[in-house]
């Protein structure tokens, strides 16, 4: 591997045993291995980009820091990073192809995050969620009264720090929501396709049972357009972004209703934020969203839109320069709520608007979700109900999250 390549993964610096190391975590977790190494390491990887050869990188780290680096050194750092799946390489190729086929022929996608976002047990899981609506009965004790529920935007942060915020999301379905389809627009984190979305016909399985996909809606929607929407499969494999959704649904009505899914995995628009385009100018963005949107008016009150989408990634973790600030975090909830504000009008083009004029700063990872709900709920008015940030003061870097509810 004279030219080796390096995957897309997550950096973010650690203390192991006093000493300050750099994590490489694959966001896939194919191997389920994290790689630590140090910032000359760091410095080595950052040239694994399939164009510099063994002997390139040895030349630069010498004009780095002076001094030579030996290529077994080298190589030894491409077999820990191949062996933990985060090369681009034969030895990933072949692990792909054969998950890709594996999933292929599977009927079921399995829950990839129950036993490690959340418990493995349904009786644990439903305690935890059981604690959630508790908690939000005694901090907001007064329900809303906005008129039918239509949709929801809900975290897809870890449970741990979002639940409140997912249960004031979910409350809005208690005894008001009767819909039994639910179609779930969740963000793609790292699907590397030019597709805008991507379909997939499995059920999912959770510890709470499994959820029945609606393949006639998905079909209905694979034919309305021209380009295949079932292109990057795969990665709905360990995407959580819809996973937790389902998690909530199941607990709210496994034991009501039958209900059905259309899980919808939404790729990112960070393309035309950097052209300045709007997606709607983007014919497949445009044909996909106007079949979604005659779908849901036939349904009438038996469907709800769900997007299940988080707002700014800011700081070390996320590859800025400097570690987030109280400054920063009133920045980001300034602009978080300004952009959340045109939810509540039901302005697509308005939030779209709010993040393409600073270029994502912010790193909005919930932009395509939440553009597709706003582009197709059949709804007169939105509410924010929760709004919070999940600092991470070991990597200097925040996550902000919101509940939005849809009414007519």
């Amino acid at each position: 591997m004279d030219y080796p390549k390096l995957r897309y993964v997550e950096a973010f610096p650690v203390e192991v045993q006093k000493q300050k190391l750099i994590c490489l975590r694959d966001p896939q977790n194919l191997s389920g291995k994290m790689v630590f190494v140090s910032s000359e390491a760091l410095f080595i990887i950052s040239l694994f980009n399939g164009k510099h050869s063994i002997l390139d990188i040895q030349e630069k780290f010498m004009k780095q820091f002076g001094n030579l680096i030996f290529r077994d050194e080298i190589e030894r750092l491409i077999n820990q990073l191949d062996e933990a799946l985060m090369l681009d390489s034969e030895r990933y190729r072949s692990f792909k192809k054969n998950l890709e086929l594996e999933f292929k022929n599977s009927m079921v996608r399995e829950s990839s995050h129950a036993g490690l976002s959340y418990p493995l047990e349904a009786s644990e899981l439903k305690s935890w969620l059981d604690g959630y609506f508790r908690e939000v009965e005694q901090s907001h004790p007064v329900k809303s009264d906005f008129g039918k529920i239509r949709g929801i935007i809900s975290p897809h942060i870890d449970f741990r720090r979002g639940g409140r915020s997912y249960a004031l999301a979910y409350r809005e379905l208690i005894n008001k929501c009767n819909a039994d389809v639910f179609i779930i627009f969740g963000t793609s984190h790292y699907a590397d396709i030019e597709n805008p979305f991507i379909l997939t016909r499995k059920n999912f399985k959770t510890p709470l049972g499994e959820a029945q996909t609606d393949t006639e809606v998905v079909e209905k929607l694979a034919s309305s357009c021209s380009w295949d929407t079932f292109e990057g499969e795969i990665f709905h494999r360990q995407e959580h972004s819809i996973e937790f959704q389902i998690v909530f649904l199941q607990y709210l009505f496994r034991e009501k209703k039958n209900f059905k899914i259309v899980p919808i995995l939404c790729n990112s628009f960070i393309k035309m934020i950097q052209n300045g385009n709007s997606p709607k100018e983007d014919n497949r963005v445009s044909a996909f969203l106007s079949a979604i949107k005659g779908i849901i008016a036939g349904f009438g009150n038996k469907a709800l839109i769900i997007a299940g989408a988080d707002m700014a990634h800011v700081g070390l973790k996320f590859g800025d320069l400097e570690p987030v600030t109280e400054s920063t975090l009133r920045w980001i909830k300034q602009r978080d709520l300004m952009s959340l504000s045109f939810t509540e009008q039901i302005n697509a083009e308005g939030f779209f608007k709010s993040i393409e004029e600073e270029k994502d700063k912010r790193k909005i990872c919930g932009l395509s979700p939440i553009y597709a709900l706003l582009s197709t709920i059949e709804a007169e008015r939105g509410k924010i109900l929760d709004y919070d940030q999940a600092l991470e003061p070991d990597t200097g870097s925040v996550v902000s999250f919101a509940s939005v509810g849809f009414y007519s």
